[in-house]
């Protein structure tokens, strides 16, 4: 076998064998690192990137590594300790369905961004929404940005590819007629109360079977958002904390609202534990308030809308009625007022119409 050494640290060798030009470098860590191509040239110069990146610190931990086993762990040592339980459940059918199959056996070192590219046209290929890839990438680009730190990845490829952008489309919402319609057809219903809360408090659905008797101030009329309730696989119908720190917030209720709640309270004798349960004293599952909701406005004859967008009806009655966007956003408890602002953005035009009258007033000549 002939045999070429280079200079400096590792060695490039013709293997007769395989007819292959073949260059090795040894790690700190004993590890070996084998380059083989029929050209010589490309041998030498991928020994002289690596020794380069070793002496930088930017060559990758392990070249055997392939996607899933990386990202796998990443799920269990990072992302399953660090997000909500059913953030984690999103992240693992993801990458189960659609991740994993596609692009596991790749080595994570030899992932390109065409790779992911490629990925996000199936996804979207099979019929699935812009919304679905996005997420996708969301995990691929966060899993990666980890392998980075860690040294297993010299670069985020992740930041090279052009990611599907879904179309902001408005919520659907009822008016206030509608509103009117509906509170009227279910106010006999063993859900108006939580109905009542949803409109006029902009609560999320987990937020407001997550009410405590504690939580309600109602020489304030106040409601604390300080639990949630939500469906977990494994382990079922739990309470847990509120979505995000943003969520956790006091809620101030209108006077219909608030002679709703405590007239319930009495009716019910509920003075501590949640505010709405099951018949045995359970938390009621959120799927089981989605489909009483999709009944009563069925029987109701209105249109179908989703449980969420009562949350989206509080949102956009208020901003009409030209309640500063920062109170809604601080009811509603997002982040920041950008989200709201970008959420009920159809809103927007019809309180510009109101300005520029108010602003012809304020300027207007004899």
């Amino acid at each position: 076998m002939a045999r070429r050494r280079s200079r400096g640290e590792g060695s490039i060798y013709f293997l007769e064998a395989k007819k292959l030009w073949t260059a090795k470098m040894t790690l700190a860590d004993g590890k070996r690192i084998v380059k083989y191509s029929k050209s010589q040239k490309v041998v030498r110069e991928w020994l002289q990137a690596s020794q380069n990146a070793l002496r930088q610190g930017t060559l990758p931990k392990d070249n055997r590594l392939t996607v899933s086993e990386f990202i796998t762990n990443y799920m269990e040592t990072v992302v399953k300790h660090n997000l909500r339980p059913k953030t984690v459940e999103a992240n693992l059918s993801l990458t189960r369905t659609h991740i994993i199959p596609t692009i596991g056996k790749i080595k994570l070192s030899q992932l390109r961004p065409d790779h992911l590219q490629n990925l996000y046209s199936q996804i979207l290929d099979k019929g699935l929404s812009k919304r679905t890839a996005q997420f996708v990438h969301s995990i691929i680009h966060k899993s990666l940005r980890q392998g980075v730190k860690w040294g297993f990845v010299v670069n985020n490829v992740a930041d090279l590819v052009i990611v599907p952008k879904p179309s902001r489309r408005p919520p659907s919402v009822y008016d206030a007629k509608q509103v009117i319609e509906f509170l009227d057809a279910v106010k006999e219903d063993r859900f108006f109360c939580l109905f009542v809360l949803a409109i006029y408090g902009g609560f999320r659905e987990g937020e407001l079977l997550g009410i405590h008797v504690e939580d309600c101030q109602l020489e304030q009329g106040i409601i604390n958002v300080s639990h949630a309730v939500q469906y977990q696989i494994g382990k079922g119908v739990v309470v847990t904390e509120p979505k995000t720190k943003s969520s956790r917030r006091a809620v101030k209720l209108p006077a219909f609202a608030l002679k709703v709640l405590k007239d319930y309270l009495k009716q019910n004798g509920k003075r501590q534990g949640l505010l709405f349960t099951t018949a045995s004293g359970k938390p009621i599952n959120p799927r089981f308030l989605v489909k009483a909701f999709k009944d009563s406005i069925s029987e109701a004859g209105l249109p179908d809308i989703r449980f969420h967008d009562l949350r989206h009806t509080s949102a956009t009655l208020l901003l009409s009625a030209n309640v500063h966007p920062k109170i809604v956003q601080e009811r509603l408890g997002h982040s920041s007022i950008t989200l709201t602002l970008d959420t009920y953005s159809h809103v927007i035009p019809s309180m510009q119409d109101e300005a520029v009258e108010k602003l012809d007033k304020l300027l207007s000549h004899p």
